[in-house]
């Protein structure tokens, strides 16, 4: 895990995940593993840096184990199906 990594919630990391090798995304300054840059949520959270004046973090294609260990929460949008 790098430390600068944002770590997720702790009810976003209690949830139920999808299998561990399920491809994905995450950001070193998200807390949360999408699907997908098209997430809505994710979206969001750019259009939250840049209104705030920072570049959004670059996008990093991983596992849901790789997430997970790296303390990041899965997007409940995104993974709707593990609610």
């Amino acid at each position: 895990m790098n430390v600068d990594d944002a770590q997720g919630w702790g009810y976003q990391l209690d949830q139920p995940w999808p299998p561990p090798d399920t491809p994905g995304i995450v950001t070193v300054g998200g807390r949360t593993f999408h699907r997908d840059a098209e997430c809505s949520g994710y979206r969001q959270g750019v259009r939250n840096s840049l209104r705030h004046g920072r570049e959004p973090n670059p996008v990093e294609q991983v596992t849901a184990r790789q997430a997970r260990d790296r303390g990041k929460g899965r997007c409940s949008v995104c993974w709707s199906e593990y609610l």
